[in-house]
């Protein structure tokens, strides 16, 4: 079997023909598609097309970010390797491929096992008979395309061309080329020059590489990096060329190939329209960046993309945020914005903890307290809503006062429309949960002014990949995913677990009927019955107007000894709290769980967790590997999971570690806050 994988970023556009193309294709093989964080309905329209092909074998594996091409096909082949596939093939989604073009390369790796590296004949795909690529030749930081722009009448080889370089494009190879972890990349670039390097490592190991002519494909050239600015293209271009001569070659080599190459520099940069005065700043920066670089990050590739020829960015600078004060996620928001060196103003309709935000550099705030004028009144209706437009006034003054770039509002509906009645633009509506799966079902006059707020809005913005499918139903606009992200230092493993014997089952949540904790008491008293042996408590964190009853429930079943209420704890002791739990429950029934973020810190805190199915919570926890996912008011199901972790502590461990593993990888509070600043970079 051949592992074909497909890295897509925003890309279905392209990725579905490859596959279209891949879906008549003669071989054993199993497509993986990486999806790399996109951030438009790329991975649900692939997940559709897997739905509507199911003879086609294929696996999607959908990463939180844009890793970069290393990397993301670096961890497509840890997915695939796990199947033992025989060989793997590494596709560019911009691809589309002829039936026949794998079995003549596995014919070819039958009759010649001593090539370790084949790639097909690739052609131009607006010119089919045009020769994009036939391998090449690189030598000394210097790379050459074997018949580029020839048509096939032109080659002189009979079956095949023996090169020492191969594209990324169209990659076929073998397992024993992976490294001691299964990479096949070093991923010291985010973007190009990953094959130049691994082709100069593999002349040094003098692996054996080869472009078969009877195999054919075709490549939309350059799809990928359409959108980007020349300065920032050519930045990029030349800094991966020269970190790599420098590391390959040594520095004696690397100062030559830049004194050889400077004419080329600036030939280059003026046929792309670099302004005489930028000339020599560019190319300064450009051998300065070169010489203490080990390598190229997505930060450096995003960055380059959003300046000029000058080098200086073209990002905003002053951000104008519409939200709740005293939520911990707006805490989190406007701090970051601000540690990025972004100017801050937070308009909020409370006045509750406004003082949090004066110790915080380069940061304002606007406070009104209609919302706590409003959590007084009995009745919180349609008309009573209403009350949210008195600040409008207000909120208007403060935008000329601050005069933003931008206005950010966290929350689509109550500060979503005082952002559009605001008339400023660009604005940037947040979803957070209640906004997108609650509000709209109300009545038709909810539906619609969520819908007119979505049509007024500029940019639109979920916390989740399930949360933006929910919104697509009110609009047609893309939807960025912005997950949130947990602080993984302060979230962390116990450096030693206490020895007691006492097992705990801990849950953190509002104690109110959709979030499922008359569910987890049902399975906790099952677990108690089924595991006489086991010391077990579940200790439910939290408060809400369920309480009194859930207290009953447990005593009714014999529990109530068992079952600690600790009521809401301080946002600043959860961290210990689930550090020293053994499992960690979420079982909510709710429809509008769009994260999971509690989930999200347990995982961190290397605690396994058995969680219901939830759209939130599936996003967010590998099932059977950092825990479980149970179906919704199933206590049954949920007690058998929470027993089999409690008897099983090796197998409790590893997906606690896994679990800790996935968060680093997914949900880190920096990652978020780089792509909420992704997001702010382009506009």
């Amino acid at each position: 079997m051949v592992a074909i994988i497909i890295l897509n970023w925003n890309g279905a556009k392209d990725t579905l023909p490859c596959l279209d193309s891949l879906s008549k294709a003669k071989g054993d093989f199993c497509i993986y598609v990486v999806d790399n964080g996109s951030t438009d309905d790329s991975l649900w329209r692939i997940e559709t097309w897997a739905h509507e092909h199911p003879e086609t074998s294929m696996r999607i594996i959908p990463l939180d970010r844009n890793y970069g091409f290393a990397k993301g096909n670096n961890m497509g082949i840890a997915v695939a390797r796990c199947d033992s596939p025989d060989a793997y093939l590494l596709l560019n989604n911009d691809t589309e491929v002829e039936p026949d073009f794998l079995v003549r390369l596995l014919a070819f790796a039958e009759l010649h096992p001593e090539y370790k590296v084949l790639t097909p004949l690739i052609f131009l795909h607006g010119d089919k008979e045009r020769i994009w690529n036939a391998g090449g030749r690189f030598k000394w930081g210097k790379r050459r395309y074997f018949y580029s722009n020839c048509t096939s009448a032109d080659i002189k080889e009979k079956d095949f061309i023996s090169v020492t370089f191969a594209t990324g494009c169209a990659l076929y190879f073998t397992p024993s080329l992976l490294d001691n972890e299964g990479r096949l990349f070093t991923e010291n670039f985010f973007f190009g020059e990953e094959d130049c390097e691994l082709s100069i490592r593999m002349a040094r190991q003098h692996v054996k590489m080869a472009c078969v002519l009877d195999s054919r494909i075709y490549h939309k050239v350059g799809s990928a990096i359409d959108p980007a600015s020349i300065p920032g293209k050519l930045y990029i271009y030349y800094l991966n060329r020269l970190i790599n001569v420098r590391q390959s070659y040594g520095l004696p080599f690397y100062y030559l190939f830049r004194l050889i190459s400077l004419p080329m520099f600036r030939r280059g940069l003026r046929m792309n329209g670099c302004p005489r005065v930028f000339m020599n700043g560019f190319i300064k920066r450009l051998f300065n960046d070169s010489r203490v670089k080990e390598n190229v990050t997505g930060e450096d590739f995003t960055v380059a993309l959003g300046t000029g020829w000058s080098g200086k960015p073209k990002g905003i600078r002053r951000v104008l945020i519409l939200a709740d004060s005293s939520s911990d996620h707006t805490k989190r928001w406007v701090k970051a914005t601000a540690d990025r060196g972004h100017v801050v103003a937070l308009f909020s309709l409370n006045v509750k903890d406004a003082a949090f935000y004066k110790d915080i550099d380069g940061v304002e705030v606007y406070t009104n307290d209609i919302f706590g004028k409003l959590k007084d009144k009995k009745t919180n209706g349609t008309f009573e809503k209403l009350n949210y437009l008195k600040p409008l006034f207000y909120l208007k003054r403060c935008v000329r006062e601050f005069r933003p770039d931008i206005v950010h509002a966290h929350y689509a509906t109550s500060y979503g429309l005082l952002g559009v009645l605001a008339g400023f633009h660009p604005l940037i509506i947040s979803l957070w949960g209640s906004d997108a799966y609650l509000f709209p079902k109300v009545s038709p006059i909810h539906r619609w002014l969520l819908e007119y707020n979505f049509s007024k809005a500029d940019y639109i913005l979920s916390t989740s990949h399930c949360m933006a499918r929910e919104v697509s139903k009110y609009t047609a606009k893309k939807i960025t995913v912005t997950p949130f992200g947990v602080d993984e230092n302060r979230f962390a493993p116990l450096a030693e677990k206490s020895t007691c014997k006492e097992l705990v089952i801990g849950t953190v949540k509002e104690l109110s009927a959709i979030y499922g904790i008359d569910t987890l008491i049902d399975a906790f008293a099952m677990v108690v019955a089924e595991n006489p042996h086991l010391n077990v408590r579940l200790v439910i964190a939290g408060d809400g107007a369920e309480r009194q009853n859930l207290e009953k429930q447990a005593k009714e079943l014999g529990v109530e000894e068992k079952v600690t209420f600790l009521g809401r704890i301080p946002n600043n002791e959860v961290a210990e709290f689930l550090a020293h739990t053994d499992v960690y429950a979420a079982l909510s029934r709710s429809d509008s769980e769009s994260f999971g973020v509690a989930v999200v810190e347990a995982m961190s805190c290397g605690v396994p967790v058995v969680v219901s199915d939830a759209d939130g919570f599936k996003e967010v926890v590998p099932d059977g590997i950092a825990g479980f996912v149970v179906g919704r008011n199933d206590a049954t199901s949920a007690a058998a999971r929470i027993s089999y972790l409690l008897n099983n502590n090796e197998k409790a461990v590893e997906m606690g570690k896994a679990g800790r593993r996935h968060v680093l990888d997914c949900y880190t509070w920096t990652k978020s806050v780089d792509i909420m600043m992704d997001v702010y970079r382009p506009i």
